[in-house]
């Protein structure tokens, strides 16, 4: 996939569907991108510690209309956003929202989901994953080579576990493996009832399937049979 100068990888231009990997302390994350029914763009998790760089390639493929806080663990760079920004609205799940004001005075107000909706065009969709414990959200775009998603902390595709020995240790006791497949050890702490989450986001990508993935953590998934491998992976 095409990159801009500044990092930002272009999955579909038209649509404004774009990821950027930023670096976040213990590791890496991924925001995600797409394009309101309006024209300008949703960023989906907000890179934190950007430069200015970053933030003027954005601007090439539309101004920045609305912000999403994934779940209550990607709000760092809300502020920062928010400051670059600041008549773009911010949206949370209700657990998100209750969550990020305890951890981070310093994230701006945030809107319900529902009240994004209507700024979204038919080819766009953000869902509430039901039953969490801190909020959980997944997005597809339609482009013309399929969907793309963003699968938030759900799915991840992990090159290696975490350096850290306590992290690599609840990685593997609650099953996170390397590659692609559900990240386990993040929704031992975000979804109430896992089984209903993942049979959810299943259904959901059986009527969309993906010709992309951007899981919040690891590379981008773009390779020919990805909605059947994806639709394996959440069969348990």
């Amino acid at each position: 996939m095409e990159k801009t100068t500044n990092g930002w990888q272009i999955i579909d231009r038209e649509a404004g569907v774009l990821s950027y990997t930023y670096s976040f302390g213990p590791g890496t994350a991924n925001a995600f991108t797409a394009r309101l029914a309006d024209g300008r763009l949703l960023v989906v998790s907000p890179p934190y510690g950007v430069d200015e760089p970053v933030f003027a390639d954005l601007q090439e493929f539309g101004e920045v209309g609305a912000l999403v806080a994934n779940n209550g663990f990607h709000h760092l760079g809300l502020a920062e956003w928010k400051a670059r920004f600041p008549d773009v609205r911010v949206f949370a799940a209700p657990e998100t929202a209750a969550r990020v004001k305890k951890k981070n005075p310093g994230a701006p107000a945030f809107e319900p989901m529902n009240s994004l909706q209507p700024l979204l065009s038919t080819d766009v969709a953000v869902i509430e994953s039901p039953n969490t414990k801190c909020g959980e959200t997944w997005a597809w775009v339609k482009t013309p080579s399929g969907y793309a998603w963003y699968t938030s902390d759900i799915l991840v595709n992990l090159d290696s576990l975490p350096k850290n020995l306590l992290l690599r240790l609840m990685f593997k006791l609650t099953g996170t493996k390397t590659g692609f497949g559900v990240f386990h050890t993040a929704l031992k702490f975000t979804a109430n009832d896992k089984n209903q989450l993942l049979s959810a986001l299943r259904n959901d990508m059986k009527t969309h399937p993906p010709s992309t993935i951007v899981p919040a953590h690891g590379a981008v998934l773009a390779r020919p049979g990805l909605a059947a491998e994806a639709d394996a992976v959440l069969a348990i």
